[in-house]
């Protein structure tokens, strides 16, 4: 099969010709419709988790994604990261454990607008639901996928939403979610604007403040039926062929990237 993968760490991506993944017990056999970008993939390939999870080579990184399960024909979508980490979404097959947050793809559903909702759409109403009563709320980093989500959703619970963009000021709300700081100083500036904060790079010193998303069907469903309501617009900025997909890395602006098989 065809994928797009990194010889190792640190490598540029590059389109190979790879063996189809053979599913173990109590895993799925999946042939990909499509699979979204997401920061994760590009840190993953720099060697992010090289000390905590063991690794295949070459390397195919991503983690979202839709498809169809081999065998059966169910159609799902949803989370595919997996140990050994290198068996990702950027390839016509993957293979995922069974327990992982998957959901049923609507019939009536893109198959890209799907494969881009699990990780960011996830984390981003996840956040909203954190900020409990706040009324306002600086979302720096508004443009991108978890940003632009986050900004539909926190809008639709009746927040008033401060997206906050580079170069712009941030004055005082009720709450932050910061998904851009890469290191504590530049949290804890923007956080001063606000007594509730959240990151999403695990850069706080207080635990509390530093955000993972919990994945899960439920989560996925409810995202796909706000979809289908029109009450979630998915930011796609760029679809592109597998066999052509080796720049995904190279960013292209707001929204999501999604590669299609």
């Amino acid at each position: 099969m065809w994928a797009i993968a990194a010889a190792d760490f640190g490598a540029e991506l590059e389109l190979v010709e790879v063996p189809e993944p053979v599913a173990g017990p109590n895993e799925l056999k999946v042939r990909l419709f499509a699979a979204s970008v997401n920061p994760f993939d590009r840190k993953v390939v720099n060697g992010m988790l090289r000390s905590s999870a063991p690794h295949q080579f070459p390397l195919v990184p991503g983690t979202d994604g839709a498809g169809e399960v081999a065998g059966s024909g169910e159609r799902i979508f949803g989370t595919f990261f997996h140990r050994p980490v290198g068996g990702g979404t950027y390839a016509e097959y993957v293979t995922v454990p069974a327990g992982n947050a998957l959901a049923p793809l609507p019939d009536d559903m893109d198959p890209a607008v799907a494969a881009a909702l699990p990780t960011a759409g996830m984390t981003a109403l996840q956040l909203v639901e954190s900020l409990g009563a706040a009324e306002s709320v600086l979302i720096v980093g508004a443009s991108g996928g978890v940003g632009s989500f986050a900004v539909q959703i926190a809008r639709a619970a009746g927040k008033r939403v401060i997206p906050i963009g580079r170069g712009d000021t941030l004055v005082e709300a009720d709450a932050l979610i910061d998904l851009v700081s890469a290191d504590r100083s530049s949290f804890e500036a923007n956080a001063r604007y606000a007594p509730l904060a959240f990151n999403t790079n695990y850069v706080s010193a207080d635990q509390a403040q530093n955000f993972g998303m919990k994945g899960s069907r439920e989560t996925l469903v409810r995202l796909a039926s706000m979809v289908q309501a029109g009450d979630l617009e998915v930011p796609i900025a760029r679809r592109v062929p597998l066999r052509e997909a080796a720049d995904v890395f190279a960013g292209h602006g707001p929204g999501k990237t999604v590669i299609i098989m």
